[in-house]
């Protein structure tokens, strides 16, 4: 649900004060017969009777926007908030400490007591023109929940939309003695459509070379709601089944699982980030099982690629980095489940059933597979689960302990399996992982090691290739570890990382990486020495050395060199020159240069061009290598379709704003400069945390003068997928300073409210019988008031455009004409 915060625009603030201090106007520092009755900007007289949703703060912190009674007190001159019981639940306010009688009327459909009337340590203040009550109400008489408890009633389901996330990469590599040229083109595609609760969703990727016919994989295909009373989401299509307690498979059917978002932050409980250095322009391919996940091209130097699309997958991520020069690294990235420790009465649950799929979305075996995981105390967690399916059986049990030696998760299973009339197995296998963070060093630690006690074992993975005849050979051990140190102030900090694997038939390996960062004055150095492999599966050690040096005040400038080596005695040095431009740094571009010793063509060069707008990112990237050429285009956003229209934006995440500002074209989103609001008064927020407040402001600066912003800024909190649709509310037309007065050369009364024919309030009379308005036309009749009675109002009309200085007549049926 959105809430939204109101500027009122015009001379005087028609807002009621603080309950206790309700603001007043003193005419008599005001000539005689010249002012209005100003008693209506008084909160006594503002504050109608009646229902009003109101932005509601307890306790400095807003919780949602409810409706609330607003009901004179008996000896009271104004309405106040009278407070039921269904309002007082949602507040928080533990019922059972109010007196017996209070809790009997309150009992009583339809009753209400002001907040002085419950007997509570807490006060209120209504500012009635900002639609808004501030609420201060003492802890004892709260229930306990969380401090940042979040009513479900304030989930904003979002509106009707439809949209299309696109990223597309294309790169052309004109080969080295004129072989030809190659081409290569990547087109990740995740679309979704909206409909009350409901939300569809299909990802898929388009891909094509010169040399292999253009293909459309498909994705996963979905869709899902909340279940707010379990804290949870129901999934029907494709999905991925928990990676928690057994390995992650992805199957079409139900999945019925645990939300943790939906809970407070303070009672929460993965994709990685892929990092790596490129010495030239290359292009980066992520696979996870041999299925393509990522690709885009990177500029020389280090880079971080941390937009990646949770598969809910828990294996390895598998790099490809290829140089300018054709050649080709791999590396791999851990992708593991954390240990499974909860807190005190907390759970976790995921039930599926439905089809195993394979990578290419084919289908295999049906299956059913729970799992459960239970916080006992502050040290001990217990989860377990079970996979049943035709000639397969497997079951898991473990524990999590948070100990004095790290949080350290234990489980253990054992699978029956048939995966053919001919071949029954049966095996154990276990898996522990563990993590240390240490508060007096500030090391953390990190372990896992899965290990398969006999070759009998199966996961339901490897069961279900078997059944496809596709026998695969499973790891006997897969295991990672990591440390990070910081050394002390001004020591800089070190990290190491090793992951390996071996299966059965003794295939597999391990890389290792050692990494020191530091920074001397504004220079970063950083050194790491490691071990992956060449794209024929050997061993390559490697050692590179980064520096990188701001430049400028606004350092928005940046000098880095790398040097680095391999055991192929393959060396390289180069050197990058970036920089930002625009006035949110929207425009990137950079310059590099390489040196390869040993290669045929050792000096290469490199430019790249990108722009972050409110429609998406543009990328261009070209480079030349002796006599091969390469260029790589890039584009990244999405397409919103919606009620008012089609609008661009940035890549969007899981829920997304819709925000409509009626001719403020050009204002920026406070929170994310870069967007700004189209000429049709659109614009999209790209990304909002689900089931948390949100806050999304327009800054004003920009928008054309024609146009005044009445709302601020809006609170929401969106479902998991959702679009809400925030309206800002505007007054459109040209500001005008018209002089007139009343009939017999009285002047108007200071304060008078001026509408337009259709009663809208377009301005307010200023000192000196200056009318000031606010409209779009250049000639009209207004309606000048002052008072309620029929005597306390005239009518003008004016015409915009001649004599600055002419008076006109304010009269029953004036004729006169304002210039």
């Amino acid at each position: 649900m959105a809430c939204a915060r109101v500027l009122l625009p015009g001379l005087l603030v028609l807002a009621a004060g603080s309950l206790a201090a309700p603001v007043e106007f003193d005419s008599r520092m005001l000539r005689q017969g010249t002012s209005s009755d100003l008693q209506r900007f008084e909160g006594a007289s503002v504050i109608p009777e009646g229902e009003v949703n109101l932005d509601v703060t307890l306790n400095q912190r807003w919780v949602g926007r409810y409706q609330v009674t607003l009901r004179t007190p008996s000896g009271a001159t104004q309405p106040a908030p009278c407070y039921g019981r269904e309002l007082l639940e949602a507040l928080g306010v533990d019922l059972l400490r109010l007196a017996p009688a209070k809790r009997a009327l309150l009992e009583q459909e339809g009753d209400c007591l002001a907040l002085s009337a419950l007997g509570l340590e807490a006060s209120e203040a209504l500012a009635y023109g900002e639609l808004r009550l501030t609420l201060s109400i003492a802890r004892q008489h709260l229930s306990r929940r969380p401090v940042d408890h979040v009513d479900t009633r304030q989930w904003d389901s979002g509106v009707g939309a439809g949209f299309v996330n696109y990223d597309l990469n294309l790169h052309q590599q004109q080969m080295a003695h004129r072989q030809g040229t190659a081409y290569r083109g990547f087109l990740g595609l995740r679309g979704g459509l909206n409909t009350g609760d409901w939300y569809w969703r299909h990802d898929g990727i388009l891909q094509g070379a010169d040399d292999t016919p253009t293909r459309y994989q498909r994705g996963m295909t979905s869709v899902r709601r909340d279940l707010p009373a379990l804290s949870a989401q129901m999934t029907l299509g494709d999905a991925a089944s928990s990676s928690d307690v057994f390995a992650a498979s992805a199957f079409r059917g139900l999945q019925l699982g645990s939300d943790e978002r939906m809970l407070p932050q303070s009672r929460r409980g993965y994709a990685p980030t892929v990092r790596g250095v490129a010495n030239s322009t290359a292009l980066v391919s992520i696979r996870q099982r041999g299925v393509l996940l990522h690709e885009t091209s990177v500029p020389p130097g280090p880079f971080e690629i941390d937009d990646l699309y949770p598969s809910g997958l828990s294996d390895d991520l598998e790099v490809t980095l290829k140089e300018a020069d054709g050649s080709v690294t791999v590396f791999s990235v851990p992708f593991q489940a954390a240990p499974l420790a909860l807190r005190p009465g907390a759970r976790r649950f995921d039930f599926a059933g439905g089809h195993w799929l394979d990578g290419y979305g084919r289908s295999g075996p049906a299956f059913g597979q729970g799992s459960w995981q239970q916080g006992l105390d502050d040290r001990l967690s217990v989860h377990g689960g079970l996979w049943v399916a035709e000639d397969y059986l497997g079951g898991a049990l473990g524990v999590a302990l948070n100990t004095a030696v790290g949080a350290v998760g234990l489980t253990a299973y054992h699978a029956d399996a048939a995966p053919s009339p001919e071949s029954d197995r049966r095996g154990q296998a276990v898996r522990l992982n563990w993590r240390q963070q240490m508060t007096d060093t500030a090391t953390r630690l990190e372990a896992s090691i899965s290990r398969s006690q006999s070759t009998g074992y199966l996961g339901f993975d490897e069961f279900a290739q078997a059944r496809r005849g596709r026998h695969s050979d499973p790891n006997h051990w897969r295991a990672s570890f990591s440390l990070d140190q910081p050394l002390g102030p001004g020591a800089g900090r070190l990290s190491f990382a090793v992951n390996g694997a071996r299966s059965w038939s003794g295939q597999g390996g391990s890389d290792y990486r050692i990494g020191y960062n530091n920074h001397f004055a504004a220079m970063a150095y950083g050194l790491s020495i490691g071990r992956q492999r060449s794209e024929h599966g050997q061993p390559l050690r490697t050692i590179a050395l980064t520096l990188s040096m701001p430049l400028g005040e606004r350092r928005r400038d940046l000098l880095s060199s790398a040097v680095s080596s391999d055991s192929r005695r393959h060396a390289s040095t180069s050197l990058r020159w970036s920089s930002r431009a625009g006035e949110q740094a929207q425009w990137g571009y950079g310059l590099a240069a390489q040196y390869q010793a040993a290669a045929a063509d050792p000096v290469g060069l490199d430019g790249n061009l990108r722009y972050r707008g409110s429609a998406g990112d543009l990328a261009i990237a070209l480079g030349s290598r002796g006599d091969q050429r390469h260029l790589a285009l890039g584009a990244r956003g999405a397409v919103v379709a919606h009620a008012g229209g089609v609008t661009a934006a940035p890549t969007l995440g899981e829920s997304f704003a819709i925000i409509h500002a009626p001719g403020a074209t050009a204002a920026r989103v406070r929170q994310q400069p870069q967007l700004r609001v189209d000429r049709r008064g659109y614009a999209v927020v790209p990304s909002l945390a689900p089931y948390s407040v949100n806050t999304v402001e327009i800054d004003p600066k920009g928008m054309p003068r024609t146009t005044e912003l009445l709302v601020a800024g809006h609170n929401v909190v969106p479902r998991a997928g959702a679009a809400p649709l925030l309206r800002f509310a505007t007054r459109a037309g040209d500001f005008h300073v018209l002089l007139a007065e009343r009939t017999g050369g009285e002047a108007l009364p200071f304060g008078a409210q001026v509408f337009d024919e259709t009663g809208n309030e377009v301005g307010m009379v200023g000192q000196g019988g200056q009318v000031q308005i606010r409209s779009q036309a250049r000639r009209g009749r207004l309606r000048i008031s002052w008072g309620g009675a029929e005597h306390q109002a005239c009518w003008l009309d004016f015409e915009v455009g001649r004599a600055a200085s002419a008076v006109a007549v304010c009269g029953p049926r004036s004729n006169q004409k304002i210039y």
